[in-house]
């Protein structure tokens, strides 16, 4: 049951990153083309540093969820070995 939701957080997690990269692109581009004096030159900085952002904090997340799995393997084969 654990895995369960354990692999659909993954999948969660992937459907926020995609939605928060579209955020940025989006907002980048209304930011763009706004017609605030310097608004095009926001706007690309929102896409770089949104881009980054959000690869940054998918990849912190799914790090995570890597730890959580490892920590469970070596937990696994640490009472495997006990077991001998």
């Amino acid at each position: 049951m654990r895995d369960f939701f354990i692999d659909w957080a993954e999948r969660l997690i992937t459907v926020f990153v995609i939605l928060m990269i579209l955020g940025v692109i989006i907002s980048g581009i209304g930011s763009m083309f706004s017609g605030m004096p310097g608004g095009f030159w926001r706007g690309l900085a929102l896409i770089v540093f949104g881009g980054l952002y959000a690869i940054l904090m998918g990849g912190l997340m799914y790090l995570f969820f890597g730890i959580f799995r490892n920590t469970q393997e070596t937990n696994r084969l640490l009472a495997e070995l006990l077991r001998k």
